[in-house]
């Protein structure tokens, strides 16, 4: 897999570099660019399958280079790159058809794995070559369907020939989609659709699988009237289908008028599948009729966003899962919105709280959750997949920071004890005290053990739930800083803008 780096700071893109040749040889790194503008100019060029670029650089950022790309239909996988926290970032990021996000600093793991989904991603639209002279049909299909392959005069003769297709007929696409009960599933409801069409459709058809995207199409040809055809999949299709009690399953449905479109239908069935969120599975959803489903703007949840927010920095689930049952509630209650506008609030709403976690030193599992936990809301094409993500969330709350398990004994209860007693402001002699060691002991072996000394950790801690006090309480800051052990409130506030770049009243302001 050829690889472009577009990233303004050279001891970043050597970094990447270097991380990128670890993870798997396959992965060649063929060209770099220190902006978005020289990212333009090298990728053009050297026509990579992937760029990994930085968001804001000067001049000329990634996203703007995304977008000039697309207009001069230069095809390229994007995972993006952002040392920024914003929400605005992420939603230019989905509008340009960005699915990877990363965080810096580059964690090795979240990089290994966007890439394998990159990778999986360039394998699954790789066209089925078509031999000289003959092709199986569903060869064919495929190549034209997903993989963009172009309809010639010899494509169209080999199948009118040997196939009896009528190329230049009308053609109808159903999509199927089983969600992540696919690889279980997919057997047995193929069979049944089998089944089904052989006894009633009364025209061809060809079944296609596209197990990396969870679903099968159905392709009929070579029928009088499409408006039939139509009907007998609402009906006695669906109806079928649905006796499988496949919770997720939702259809799409386009009709199109030569063998050349399927391909411009695979993307208005998609589109279909994506209104199940909205008007509910089981049935049968045709494009372009879903498009124009009366729908009412849906504003954003702000306060109940607030909410969570705070109940999260408290560690109070039970408030914490009322106030994302209250923002599921604003999404799907009430008047029908778009399915893009309801995504879009729960991509931010985790993209918020997961910051939260990242801001509080909450990693656990926030760090290992951020890039799938954003990339299962994007590709949802059912609420049943938005409530598993919404669970997800959910699950963040108990996603503190644990001790390492190659902590010593004596490093993890000098731990231990700093965080029970961090409050009273305990210090280094009285921890070493408690656990019987001298303090120059205790120091060194601290440091050996951590990396960093007992005091950064303890001012570490004690910044951490001063942070979470200031976003979810309304106490004064002198009392926020007596609660975080310091008894001066003017070197509590020193302290506190030395370790994040802003007072705390400046804190609490940008991020309630």
């Amino acid at each position: 897999m050829r690889i472009v780096i577009v990233e303004d700071e050279p001891r970043i893109r050597e970094g990447l570099a270097h991380l990128i040749g670890k993870i798997k040889p396959e992965y060649r790194v063929v060209g770099e660019a220190r902006d978005g503008r020289d990212g333009l100019r090298v990728v053009s060029e050297l026509r990579p399958e992937v760029v990994i670029t930085d968001v804001r650089m000067p001049e000329f950022g990634g996203l703007e280079m995304l977008d000039r790309l697309g207009e001069e239909s230069v095809k390229v996988k994007a995972i993006v790159l952002s040392a920024y926290s914003e929400f605005s970032f992420a939603r230019e990021a989905i509008k340009l058809g960005v699915s990877e996000y990363l965080l810096k600093p580059v964690n090795i793991g979240e990089l290994k794995r966007s890439l394998e989904r990159v990778e999986a991603r360039i394998e699954d639209e790789k066209l089925f070559r078509r031999t000289e002279g003959s092709a199986a049909l569903e060869g064919a299909l495929y190549s034209i369907m997903l993989g963009g392959a172009k309809v010639d005069a010899g494509l169209r003769a080999t199948l009118a020939t040997e196939c009896r297709v009528d190329t230049e007929g009308r053609f109808a696409l159903a999509a199927v989609y089983l969600g992540r009960r696919y690889e279980k599933d997919a057997p047995r409801v193929i069979e049944l659709a089998r089944a089904t069409l052989a006894k009633g459709l009364g025209s061809e058809w060809r079944i296609i699988e596209s197990p990396r995207n969870d679903r099968f199409f159905v392709v009929a040809f070579n029928f009088e009237n499409i408006k039939s055809v139509l009907d007998w999949f609402a009906s006695a299709f669906m109806a079928r289908l649905n006796e499988a009690g496949i919770p997720e399953l939702c259809a799409g449905w386009e009709g199109c008028d030569d063998l050349d479109g399927l391909n411009s239908a695979v993307s208005g069935v998609d589109q279909c599948l994506e209104w199940s969120i909205s008007l509910g599975g089981r049935s049968l959803l045709v494009w372009p009729e879903v498009e124009r489903t009366a729908v009412v703007p849906l504003p954003y949840p702000r306060g109940a966003e607030s909410e969570i927010r705070a109940a999260f920095c408290a560690a109070d689930r039970t408030r914490y899962e009322k106030g994302i049952a209250e923002f599921k509630s604003r999404l799907r209650d009430g008047p029908v919105h778009s399915p893009k506008e309801i995504k879009d609030c729960l991509v931010r709403l985790a993209w918020s709280v997961l910051n939260t976690a990242r801001e509080i030193a909450r990693e656990g599992g926030a760090a290992l959750a951020r890039q799938d936990l954003l990339e299962r809301i994007k590709q949802a094409l059912s609420w049943i997949e938005l409530e598993e993500s919404a669970a997800a969330l959910s699950g963040l709350i108990e996603g503190k920071t644990e001790d390492a398990a190659s902590d010593c004994i004596i490093v993890a209860r000098a731990k231990s004890i700093a965080k029970e007693y961090y409050s009273q402001g305990i210090t280094l002699n009285e921890v070493a005290a408690q656990i019987d060691v001298t303090p120059e002991y205790l120091s060194a072996q601290f440091h050996r053990e951590t990396g960093t000394t007992f005091s950064s950790f303890i001012r570490d801690f004690r910044m951490q739930k001063a942070k979470e006090l200031l976003m979810s309480t309304d106490l004064k800051l002198h009392d926020v800083g007596e609660q975080a052990g310091y008894r001066d409130s003017k070197y509590f506030c020193r302290v506190f803008k030395e370790v994040t770049g802003q007072s705390p009243s400046e804190y609490r302001r940008a991020n309630r």
